[in-house]
């Protein structure tokens, strides 16, 4: 009876379980987006037509629109 050999049990690396945990959240939010019936295109247009106003309004003044990209010394962190 003893002398069987048990197998080891076969511990999940904790990196395979964060990404189980990752892929069932994204498709948990994923289901949700898809659900909720928002008009997600309407919404984003609505978005980029807002921000358009605010940069030509920030025009008015100066009559340059300011603008920063990731290589204007703050995208990575100061030091």
């Amino acid at each position: 009876m003893f002398d069987e050999k048990i197998p080891p049990s076969r511990v999940q690396h904790p990196l395979e379980v964060l990404t189980q945990i990752e892929n069932t959240v994204a498709m948990d939010q994923e289901l949700l987006l898809r659900d909720a019936g928002t008009p997600w295109a309407d919404l984003l247009a609505d978005f980029v037509d807002t921000l358009n106003e605010l940069a030509v309004r920030g025009t008015e003044e100066s009559g340059f629109i300011s603008t920063y990209g990731l290589d204007e010394g703050h995208a990575g962190g100061c030091g």
